[in-house]
């Protein structure tokens, strides 16, 4: 009856101010998030308790070669441990190698496949809550101590990965020669590393051995020669022709004519003889151009057209996703792509993210509408169920505050928590709206407004008092395996915070704004009737 009778009287007499003050809340909240001020970041990914390092030598590389880069990195790891935690350190449970394999869930398109050229190292680490060394300091510090052996052509330390697949960032590049995606993919590349905090840069394209390429000469044709006789023919020569094939059995056996694997060498296309198909005898180099070129040893296609993934990890204690995405954008990644002739989209987490966003847009509006729909029955008005509806875009101005204060990025978990706050703030608005109504059928709409929120503080006050009694705990929790849980206990604390006054202050001064047009219209309507008649 004293303090907040005065505040609520002061709100409701200055409604619009008050309705501006509203907006201009939610514009600022919005704005932060928009300008960077406040972080987004997807899904962020606990403490990771397992490290991969990949590598892959270049094409041609010795088994012995890659195994002694291997070991290399196995070395590096343990002095990068030493350095960080001493010489009698247990952070490292266990390592292993794998020679011909990457390791990891998500290994890049370039790793993938068997190849005495590729190996990798699994290490699994300490539990993320005995440990004070953070994965991400250990990576930066083995990336440090790993020398370089001769032939080494890609590196990659990552962390395993929970929640959506996909890399940080994965760039696909599509369209054009398979030369111009090679050299889309380095520029694209070097573009990349120049972002603080972006690591193991990589594309799925690799170089492979060096290839010869056949194109029938003029002569060649006259003979009689054609593409796919030449390439049969050469084809059967180096791996042989298959003479019969005849069931066993559940299986099928092929009888397969070779020549003797000695004969086969680098030199055997110089001294090959081809048969025309009038039967003559005519040596390779008479009827085609012989061209060396370094080949590839994948290229991969999607809906008929050749793609290649530039991949990167960010460190989200530097810089997030988000904005490393738009600042390439800002440093003219559509005119570098346009400049080879191909076309570029974001996969990845961004592609995860896109489509998650798009549900959630379509799910959300969704429950608008429900909610809007039950409300117009409960209050049999149009208009009514938008004053109490107010208030869920409100939500979003304390958990942006809350992040800001905390220091937290906003998280997917954080707008699931903004959804499941309007639930909660609508329940206070339709008691607070139902109370208003009620005592306007003995008192003014604007006195009915005052004594309405003066009559529900203290139920408003306690159901959001014991919600965030109970969640604020978790705000606290020091388990690094819960961090990514603390952005959904932030909304909803400091959402309910906000969203209390916002009800007890801003929900009765629109109600006595929903009178003030409903007056106007009455009067509008009143004046044109007079009009006609007169």
């Amino acid at each position: 009856r004293g303090t907040f009778k005065r505040l609520i009287t002061l709100a409701v007499r200055f409604r619009y101010i008050t309705a501006a003050i509203a907006i201009s809340l939610l514009m600022v909240a919005v704005s932060s998030v928009f300008g960077g001020r406040v972080g987004y970041t997807f899904f962020p990914s606990p403490e990771a308790d397992k490290i991969y390092a990949n590598v892959e030598m270049v094409s041609g590389t010795s088994r012995k070669r890659t195994r002694e880069m291997l070991l290399e990195v196995e070395q590096a790891l343990y002095r990068a441990t030493e350095s960080l935690d001493g010489k009698k350190s247990d952070l490292i449970q266990m390592s292993l190698g794998k020679l011909g394999l990457a390791v990891g869930n998500q290994q890049g398109g370039a790793s993938a496949g068997f190849s005495d050229t590729i190996g990798g190292l699994a290490v699994e680490l300490k539990t993320s809550d005995q440990r004070s060394i953070r994965a991400n300091s250990l990576m930066e510090a083995w990336r440090r101590e790993i020398q370089p052996q001769p032939g080494l052509d890609t590196l990659t330390v990552k962390a395993q990965q929970t929640g959506p697949p996909g890399r940080d960032i994965d760039i696909r590049l599509r369209g054009g020669s398979i030369s111009d995606l090679k050299s889309a993919a380095a520029a694209v590349k070097q573009l990349v590393t120049r972002y603080p905090g972006v690591t193991d840069v990589d594309d799925d394209l690799p170089v492979g051995k060096p290839e010869v390429v056949l194109e029938v000469t003029p002569e060649g044709q006259a003979l009689g020669f054609t593409t796919a006789e030449i390439g049969r023919q050469v084809r059967n020569a180096i791996d042989g022709a298959i003479a019969k094939r005849f069931p066993r059995g559940d299986e099928e056996v092929w009888v397969r004519v070779q020549l003797d694997r000695k004969a086969v060498d680098t030199s055997m296309l110089d001294n090959l003889y081809l048969r025309s198909p009038s039967g003559t005898e005519v040596p390779l180099g008479a009827v085609v151009t012989m061209q060396k070129e370094l080949g590839f040893a994948r290229i991969r296609r999607e809906d008929g057209r050749r793609e290649v993934s530039v991949t990167a990890e960010v460190n989200s204690t530097i810089t997030s996703t988000g904005a490393v995405l738009r600042g390439l954008r800002e440093a003219g990644l559509d005119d570098l792509v346009n400049n080879f002739g191909v076309t570029y989209e974001f996969s990845g987490r961004a592609e995860e993210q896109a489509d998650t966003s798009s549900d959630m847009y379509y799910g959300g509006l969704l429950g608008l509408a429900l909610i809007y729909i039950i409300l117009a029955w409960v209050f049999s008005s149009y208009v009514r169920p938008l004053v109490v509806m107010s208030i869920i875009p409100l939500g979003f101005v304390g958990a942006v505050l809350g992040h800001f204060l905390w220091g937290a990025d906003l998280t997917i978990l954080s707008v699931f928590a903004i959804l499941g706050l309007a639930g909660i703030v609508i329940n206070d608005s339709i008691v607070l709206v139902t109370t208003i109504d009620e005592r306007q059928k003995t008192e003014a709409l604007e006195e009915a407004a005052i004594n309405g929120g003066c009559d529900r503080l203290r139920a408003v006050a306690l159901t959001s008092a014991t919600t965030i009694g109970g969640l604020t705990p978790l705000l606290f929790e020091t388990s690094v395996q819960a961090q990514f849980l603390i952005p959904m206990a932030i909304t909803i604390v400091f959402g309910l915070f906000v969203t209390t006054f916002v009800v007890l202050l801003l929900v009765p001064s629109l109600v006595v704004i929903q009178g003030d047009f409903g007056r106007f219209l009455v009067r509008k309507i009143g004046n044109r009737s007079a009009t006609k008649i007169n």
